[in-house]
């Protein structure tokens, strides 16, 4: 099998919005760290599996398919992309069609010049753990399922690559932050390659709809980035160091299905709204409210369909959806050998469990319905088993 991996800044080259909460209206061109993309490419037997995670809130499918299409061109061999986010509220907007257009154009240059190296003896290595030290649920009386889950590729028991997955969302900065920013996802990154300079690391954001640093964070700016950010270097580094199983890595198989989506708009019961709120609770349902009545007038936004793929590799898969999925439907996979990533092949909305009673923000803007998230469920429970 063949490996190559590349890193690029994916910064706008002009003033452009930020993505993720409703008063980022303002085009900026500030930036606290680099945006990047980081691009983790397998081969073998003429077929091309590109795993991209961008710095960002998340991608349109057509930003996939435009990739795929122009890699499988340029390659003339079998090509699948799967485009991750890192989820990150603080990267360019990626609606804005300019910026799609100067991001497509470095992602295909760097990978025209990727090298991929021919390895014999690859291996992988599977850790998970809970992890609650940089977001717990941000719902009160809520309990989420938080995991920090690390798929290690080694050649000759070295370390080569390290793909981390962790579900909770990047926002630990305020929404009226001036800059750009990675938040969390870059700054671990970072220390790591510092820490472990020959290993290739890249971060895919997991099932994080109810995860956030709301109950864990001390104040929102960089400081608190660095703060809980270095609890998950040093859980990493703990984990690098622990004796661990390795299996033999020496093909790839990738798979993907589309899950049709119907919809429907159940009235929410706002006068029975719990007393223990914390006030940015109270203030999310307030914009939620808005966010229902937009989607309300705009149906043919909503998603028809969604894909999902997987990525096995050997003994371990991923798993891709593109959802902001709540993090129950980590149960619907055996988390002993596999990890679901969200905000991949796509940027879909909210989709709670289909037992979540509560009032919350996420709540109006779910509209999928149970049986169609019955169907989701059932696919990620073959794709992650």
């Amino acid at each position: 099998m063949k490996l190559a991996y590349s890193t690029i800044c994916i910064n706008p080259n002009k003033p452009t919005r930020q993505e993720g909460f409703l008063y980022q209206v303002k085009p900026i061109y500030n930036f606290h760290d680099d945006l990047h993309a980081r691009i983790v490419a397998f081969e073998n037997e003429g077929e091309i599996v590109y795993l991209i995670s961008g710095d960002t809130i998340g991608f349109p499918i057509s930003m996939q398919d435009s990739l795929e299409h122009i890699l499988q061109q340029k390659t003339e061999k079998k090509v699948h992309v799967t485009l991750c986010a890192t989820h990150t509220h603080f990267g360019a907007e990626t609606k804005d069609h300019r910026y799609q257009g100067e991001f497509i154009e470095k992602v295909v240059y760097a990978i025209e010049y990727l090298q991929f190296t021919e390895y014999d003896n690859l291996e992988i290595s599977y850790q998970c753990v809970p992890f609650e030290k940089v977001g717990t649920s941000r719902i009160s009386n809520h309990k989420a399922n938080v995991l920090l889950q690390l798929f290690t590729i080694y050649h000759d028991r070295q370390p080569l690559v390290q793909m981390i997955v962790h579900n909770c969302h990047p926002t630990i900065h305020h929404g009226e932050t001036p800059y750009f920013t990675s938040e969390y996802p870059g700054y671990v990154l970072q220390e790591l390659r510092r820490l472990y300079p020959n290993t290739y690391f890249t971060f895919l954001q997991g099932a994080a709809g109810d995860v956030s640093t709301r109950f864990t964070r001390s104040s929102q700016d960089y400081a608190s980035v660095i703060t809980l950010g270095n609890h998950m270097v040093a859980e990493i580094d703990r984990l690098m160091k622990k004796d661990k199983e390795y299996h033999p890595l020496n093909q790839f198989a990738y798979a993907c299905t589309y899950v049709p989506m119907t919809h429907e708009f159940h009235p929410i019961d706002l006068s029975n709204i719990p007393a223990n709120l914390s006030e940015r609770e109270l203030f999310t349902i307030n914009e939620g409210v808005i966010m229902r009545e937009a989607l309300s007038k705009h149906l043919e936004t909503l998603d028809k369909q969604v894909m999902v793929s997987k990525l096995d590799l050997g003994k371990n898969t991923l798993v891709f959806m593109p959802n902001e999925a709540f993090s129950s439907y980590i149960d619907c996979m055996d988390i002993t050998r596999s990890a679901l990533v969200a905000y991949s092949n796509g940027a879909s909305p909210y989709i709670t469990g289909i037992n979540d009673n509560f009032i919350t923000y996420e709540k109006f803007t779910d509209t999928v319905t149970v049986e169609a998230k019955q169907e989701l469920m059932k696919v990620l429970e073959e794709y992650g088993k």
